[in-house]
């Protein structure tokens, strides 16, 4: 319906791939026992742990913010008694098997006929085809359950970032001590 899950897939996987090579380049950095390698990698990994807090945040904003405007629209034009077809709120309906905002009952209430959109198979000759939870909230549902795993994700992310920045800001220094021990007593 939206283009936000294309956009965020594409996000989570460019993400994922600086990750795997930030990653590389840390194991090249511990490797050769760079400071100045290191050093870098931690910032990097600063970096990337701002973006994925900033991703997170967008996430978490988005599974709790209102609905798209083609589907507030849609809600609109049904409370409208003048317009007759909605082809927005029917394409949502049958995606979400969902019916009206708050349920069936958005048409009753209204004195019109649930759109064959509002029914299973678009069959609305059988009672118990019709759909009776509303659009709304099944919409916050499938986003929230959209971003509950990479909300998980992120949180794990994060913490590993942090943890590998503070381990990597540790290895720097034991590198910068054991070269100022081998100076001193040779």
């Amino acid at each position: 319906m939206d283009h936000g899950e294309d956009l965020a897939a594409a996000l989570c996987i460019l993400l994922g791939t600086v990750v795997i090579v930030a990653s590389i380049y840390g194991t090249v950095a511990v490797a050769k026992d760079s400071r100045t390698l290191l050093i870098c990698y931690a910032v990097v990994l600063v970096f990337l742990l701002i973006v994925q807090f900033v991703m997170f945040s967008i996430s978490f904003g988005a599974s709790r913010e209102s609905l798209p405007e083609a589907l507030k629209q849609g809600f609109e034009d049904l409370w409208d008694l003048q317009h007759v077809g909605n082809s927005t709120l029917n394409s949502y309906e049958e995606w979400l098997h969902c019916c009206g905002r708050n349920s069936a009952e958005d048409y009753l209430h209204l004195e019109k006929e649930p759109s064959p959109s509002c029914c299973l198979d678009r069959d609305c000759t059988k009672l118990l085809n019709l759909f009776m939870s509303g659009c709304e909230a099944k919409f916050k549902e499938y986003v929230s359950g959209k971003t509950r795993n990479f909300n998980s994700l992120s949180w794990f992310l994060i913490l590993f970032e942090f943890a590998g920045s503070v381990t990597t800001c540790y290895l720097v220094d034991s590198i910068r001590n054991h070269r100022d021990r081998i100076r001193f007593y040779n």
